[in-house]
C-alpha cells in the first residue's frame, strides 16, 4: 500500500496546544543592540593597566634579535644572577612533590600550619594570616577589600607602580604623597595629601625603587597620621631583611596599634625566591571591622595557592636568615661600585640604597630630542639601550607628578664585572650626550 506522504494540515493556531514562539517588536534591548559589523574588543579597563618593568622588555628583544649584548637591569629577579633560595625550602617542596599528599586544592587561606608558622612571625593570630600568591596577590586583594570606586589612597612617591594600576582598574584615585632628598616621607606633605575620600596608607619599606630604610621616627608619625584621620595601613615589608651593614629595620605592625595594619611579605626577596610565587598578608588590628571575613573572601574565589610551594614556605620561616649574609655583602659591594662611579658622571647622581635590590639615579644635563618617545625619561631609557645595550626602567614608571625630571631605576643584582661595564658605558652615554 502506497505511504500517503502529503503534510498534514495546518491546524489552526487557537486550537492548537502548542506553543509557538513570540515576536517581540524589535527595540534598543533586542536589534538595535546586536553591534552587527562590530568587533569584538577587550575592555577599557585594560587600558589602564600597565607594568614598565616588564614592559619595557619588549624594546630589549628587539636589540637582542639584531645581535646586540644587552646588560638586563631592569627586574629584580635574583634567580637571573648568581642568588639561590636556601635548600630547606627546596628540598621540602620536593619532599611535598614526591609525596603526592598535595595534589588537590589547599584550603583557600593556606596551609594551616604555614598560617600557624607565619602568625608566629608577625605576632598574631592563625587566622589573621592569608597565604597569596606572592605579594603582588596580596597587593591586589588587600585593595580591593579596602576601596570603592571614587575612593582615594596614599602611595609613596616614589611607589611601585603595580600599586597605582591596581587603584586605576578599581576605579579609585592614586594620591602621591612626596618624600625628602634622602627619599624618606615628608610627613607635613602627606598630611596635606589626605582627603575625605582616602581610605588607607601604602608604606613601602624598605622602599622600591630607592632603597630607602625608613626610620622609627616616621613610621610612627604615619601610624598617629592614620589613627588621626582613621586609615588603613598597607605595609610592604618584602624586603626587610635585606638590609645593608648598620640599618635597622621597624615593622608597622609594632607601631600601629589603633588602625589596621595590612603587612605583607613573601618568599620571592628575602629568601630570593620569586618563582615559588607564595607570599602573605597578615591583617592586624581588624578589631570587627570586616576585613578578616572580607579578605578570606577573595581567597575562596582564587581556591588556592600551590600547596608543595607552601610546604617548602614552611621550611623557609621555620629556619634563620643566616644564608643571607653572603648574599647581602655581594648587594652592597655592587651598590658600592654603582654608586660610587656614579656620582663621578656628569649628569648623574643617586642616593646609596640602606637595603633591597635597586637604585634610583637621577639624571640631569640630558637634553631628549624624542627620536624614542615623546616622554624625557622614556627617550633616556630606550637611547641608552639603543646606543649602549644597558636596559634600565624609567624614573616615571615609579615617579609621578614630575614630568620633566629624568630618572631611572637599575637593579643591584648583576655581578661586579657586569657592574664595572655598565658603569662604563653609561659614562660613554652622558659625555655624549650631557649638556651641563
Amino acid at each position: 500500500m502506497a505511504q500517503n506522504l502529503k503534510a498534514p494540515a495546518k491546524r489552526d493556531s487557537m486550537t492548537s496546544n502548542t506553543p509557538r514562539p513570540q515576536k517581540f517588536p524589535a527595540g534598543p534591548s533586542m536589534a538595535n543592540n546586536c553591534r552587527a559589523g562590530e568587533r569584538i574588543a577587550p575592555s577599557k579597563i585594560v587600558d589602564l593597566v600597565s607594568y614598565a618593568i616588564r614592559d619595557i622588555v619588549a624594546a630589549a628583544e628587539e636589540e637582542v634579535k639584531k645581535g646586540k649584548q644587552i646588560d638586563w637591569l631592569n627586574i629584580g629577579d635574583p634567580s637571573a644572577y648568581d642568588f639561590a633560595p636556601p635548600r630547606r625550602i627546596l628540598e621540602a617542596a620536593a619532599e611535598a612533590l614526591l609525596s603526592g599528599k598535595y595534589t588537590g586544592y589547599a584550603p583557600s587561606g593556606g596551609d594551616p600550619e604555614l598560617r600557624r608558622v607565619i602568625a608566629g612571625v608577625e605576632g598574631c593570630g592563625n587566622n589573621e594570616v592569608f597565604v597569596t600568591s606572592g605579594l603582588s596577590e596580596g597587593i591586589d586583594m588587600a585593595l580591593r577589600i579596602l576601596l570603592d570606586a571614587g575612593d582615594s589612597v596614599l602611595f609613596p612617591n616614589p611607589t611601585y607602580p603595580l600599586y597605582a594600576t591596581k587603584a586605576d582598574v578599581f576605579g579609585a584615585e592614586s594620591i602621591y604623597y612626596e618624600c625628602d632628598e634622602k627619599w624618606l616621607p615628608d610627613i607635613d606633605r602627606l598630611r596635606e595629601s589626605i582627603k575625605a575620600s582616602t581610605k588607607a596608607i601604602v608604606v613601602i619599606n624598605p622602599n622600591n625603587p630607592t632603597g630607602a630604610v625608613y626610620p622609627y621616627s616616621v613610621l610612627k608619625e604615619i601610624a598617629d597620621l592614620a589613627a588621626e584621620f582613621n586609615l588603613a595601613i598597607i605595609a610592604d615589608e618584602v624586603y626587610d631583611h635585606v638590609l645593608f651593614e648598620g640599618v635597622e629595620m621597624h615593622k608597622l605592625k609594632d607601631i600601629a596599634k589603633d588602625v589596621p595594619v595590612f603587612s605583607g611579605n613573601s618568599l620571592s626577596k628575602n629568601f630570593l625566591y620569586p618563582g615559588a610565587r607564595v607570599g602573605y598578608m597578615a591583617i592586624h588590628n581588624d578589631d570587627g571591622r570586616g576585613f578578616l571575613n572580607a579578605f578570606m573572601k577573595m581567597c575562596n574565589q582564587r581556591l588556592s595557592i600551590n600547596w608543595e610551594l607552601q610546604r617548602g614556605a614552611i621550611a623557609a620561616y621555620n629556619g634563620d636568615y643566616t644564608f643571607l649574609k653572603p648574599s647581602i655583602e655581594k648587594l652592597q659591594r655592587r651598590s658600592d661600585i654603582l654608586c660610587g662611579k656614579i656620582a663621578e658622571i656628569p649628569g648623574l647622581s643617586v642616593v646609596a640604597p640602606k637595603g633591597a635590590l635597586y637604585t634610583f639615579v637621577k639624571v640631569d644635563g640630558y637634553e631628549s630630542d624624542g627620536k624614542h618617545d615623546n616622554r624625557p625619561d622614556w627617550n633616556f631609557t630606550y637611547d641608552l639601550l639603543r646606543t649602549e645595550g644597558v636596559l634600565v626602567v624609567p624614573g616615571s614608571a615609579f615617579y609621578k607628578n614630575h614630568p620633566e625630571e629624568i630618572y631611572f631605576r637599575t637593579t643591584l643584582l648583576p655581578d661586579e664585572m657586569t657592574m664595572d661595564r655598565v658603569v662604563g658605558k653609561l659614562e660613554k652615554f652622558m659625555k655624549a650626550r650631557h649638556q651641563g
